[in-house]
């Protein structure tokens, strides 16, 4: 994690600071004797601060550039009663974490990954461990699944946030999964880890969560299809076969746990384990949207939400009787 945030310009008020900062805007202008001077905004996930190049502009103009992110040194002052920083040098920067620019998951990842992987551990079917295995034990894949959003908007729409829905449907699957015994847990836990891995090429993060061309153009459950079908041929030709009905039902699972086709899904569920992907990737969606929509509520004491557009209504939080009227004063 880097050392200043935005957030804490203000306490340096009159001094010299040295951060690492994203570059959202900038723009060469000209002073009243003509001369270049540059504007900047300076951003992280903390917010967003002014800044200017008045000195060695030639230079610095050359060196930084909207939409990356670099070292920043300047002088923290103000212009107009706003905090303005005079940028005196600038070094471009390759390696940062993102989570410092962009909303991530309030909880640890580390924890969260060692969780994923004991649900990967209990699954008994050699085939679908193994297959499991080809994803879930792979680093370059998990790199991007740990730091992928679940959505751009609707819900875990965040650094993490496909990692944490993941592994709430996935433990939600391992308590049907024990209530229900014609279920069969390793089809039903290992649909639920993969449902959304084609969310990894689907979505950018950086600056923004934003879609990806192929994300745009096929959309998760294709891609999710598409890499699940490729680890299977992988699994025939290192295993010499692998379960014809197994794959059937595991690409039906990514296929249809939309559950509708009118909420793109190409197929409808047709097993019961995809019915039950189905109604728990929903239900984790849709409870997260419950509780999202108190910590966007602004007054904290209010008895209901802002109107949420993810779920097309108030939420009702109670939280204290209203005033009733006297009937019989």
């Amino acid at each position: 994690m880097k050392n200043l945030y935005v957030k804490n310009l203000k306490d340096y008020m009159g001094k010299e600071v040295e951060g690492e900062f994203y570059i959202s805007r900038k723009e060469v202008r000209k002073k009243k004797d003509g001369g270049p001077y540059i504007e900047l905004a300076l951003a992280d996930v903390t917010g967003s601060a002014p800044a200017v190049v008045f000195n060695d502009v030639e230079s610095l103009d050359g060196i930084i550039r909207e939409g990356g992110v670099f070292l920043i040194r300047g002088n923290v002052g103000s212009f107009n009663d706003t905090l303005q920083v005079k940028v005196l040098w600038a070094r471009a920067v390759t390696e940062f974490d993102p989570r410092d620019y962009v909303k991530s998951t309030e909880k640890d990842i580390c924890l969260m990954e060692e969780k994923l992987l004991s649900m990967v551990d209990s699954v008994l079917d050699p085939y679908l461990k193994k297959l499991l295995d080809l994803f879930f034990r792979d680093e370059k894949f998990m790199k991007k699944f740990k730091l992928a959003p679940a959505a751009k908007k609707l819900h875990h729409a965040f650094i993490g946030g496909l990692l944490e829905h993941t592994l709430s449907v996935t433990e939600l699957a391992r308590v049907v999964a024990s209530r229900y015994r014609e279920v069969n847990t390793d089809i039903l836990i290992s649909g639920a880890l993969l449902h959304d891995v084609g969310k990894t090429e689907e979505y950018g993060f950086f600056p923004m969560i934003e879609l990806t061309d192929r994300g745009r153009l096929l959309g998760h459950l294709v891609i999710g299809y598409e890499m699940v079908s490729a680890k299977i041929e992988e699994l025939r030709d290192y295993l010499g076969g692998f379960p014809e009905d197994t794959k059937m039902k595991i690409l039906h699972m990514i296929l249809s746990h939309h559950g509708e086709l009118s909420w793109g899904s190409p197929v409808v569920p047709q097993t019961v384990e995809a019915q039950i992907l189905h109604f728990l990737d929903n239900l984790d969606a849709k409870v997260w949207m419950f509780l999202e929509a108190r910590g966007l509520t602004k007054d904290p004491m209010a008895r209901w939400s802002e109107y949420h557009r993810g779920l097309s209504r108030f939420v009702f939080f109670g939280g204290g009787e209203e005033e009733s009227e006297e009937l019989f004063p």
